[in-house]
């Protein structure tokens, strides 16, 4: 892939020896350009935050090879460095500092790269980026849980990491205060260059991606780009258990669907599973 920042390469994580061993990552190969915004999907347990800890440095594999930004990490001579310079995160929860203010909480990460005026200047251009320009003195307990996110997002972006890593970043918002963060996500995509790695198990989140990565049992089970909505939708139908039943695979049954529903699904169904 032309101007590669993620590779994986058999990338494998056990937890635990012998019968309670547990194979989190199962030879996971996975290649990310500089600039996509990708969601990695799957439900809980099924690898996807094991993968994102290995692509932070926050945690080693068992076996594989990891690169980003053309570092092997297994070869980092500084992992704090590279955390700090080359790879931002975002949180179901925000985890920012309750003591600080918006502004005190984005230049954390700055310390001891920036002097104090520059810290504070880029903070405030940071909260300006996210739309929160006039909130800089607001402590976190006189935010919204959208505007702690925001906070987070800037706070993440304060040394311009190359990858951006968000763990289920809408999981504890609204759904309005969801989607603004996942417009604000693509945005920085757009504007900033940024390459974005999003984990999730909302469907309607990896949709707001360019790119959908499933996992299922510690392997990638499918990579592709998404299409037009009605192509994902149609894609989201076949792999549900109502598009099983229909499609009569996986011993799936339907019950409550008239003979005519059921042909006109199946033969919808049954053209997309053809490639069209």
């Amino acid at each position: 892939m032309t101007d590669e920042l993620i590779r994986t390469v058999h990338l494998t994580k056990v937890y635990g020896v012998g019968e309670t061993a547990v194979r989190a990552l199962d030879d996971v190969n996975l290649s990310v350009a500089r600039g996509e915004l990708v969601a990695v999907m799957g439900p809980s347990g099924c690898g996807k935050s094991t993968l994102l800890n290995l692509l932070g440095a926050l945690d080693r594999p068992t076996s594989g090879e990891v690169w980003v930004a053309g570092e092997n990490l297994a070869r980092l001579k500084n992992v704090d460095t590279f955390r700090a310079k080359t790879v931002g995160f975002v949180f179901q929860l925000h985890n920012l500092l309750p003591t600080l203010t918006a502004l005190e909480n984005v230049e954390v990460p700055m310390q001891g790269h920036l002097s104090a005026g520059k810290r504070r200047t880029r903070a405030k251009e940071l909260l300006a980026l996210v739309g929160l320009a006039d909130r800089g003195a607001a402590l976190p307990n006189q935010l919204s849980g959208g505007q702690r996110q925001r906070v987070a997002v800037a706070r993440a972006l304060a040394n311009g990491p190359a990858l951006l890593l968000a763990d289920e970043p809408t999981g504890s918002l609204d759904s309005q205060s969801g989607d603004e963060i996942l417009a604000l996500l693509a945005d920085l995509n757009q504007t900033q260059g940024t390459t974005i790695l999003i984990v999730t198990h909302d469907r309607r989140v990896a949709q707001a991606t360019q790119r959908i990565v499933r996992m299922s049992d510690g392997r990638i089970i499918s990579d592709h780009r998404l299409a037009d909505p009605l192509e994902e939708d149609l894609r989201a139908l076949a792999d549900s258990r109502l598009g099983q039943a229909i499609l009569g695979r996986n011993g799936a049954t339907l019950q409550h669907l008239r003979a005519e529903e059921q042909m006109a699904l199946q033969r919808l169904l049954e053209r997309w599973a053809r490639g069209g």
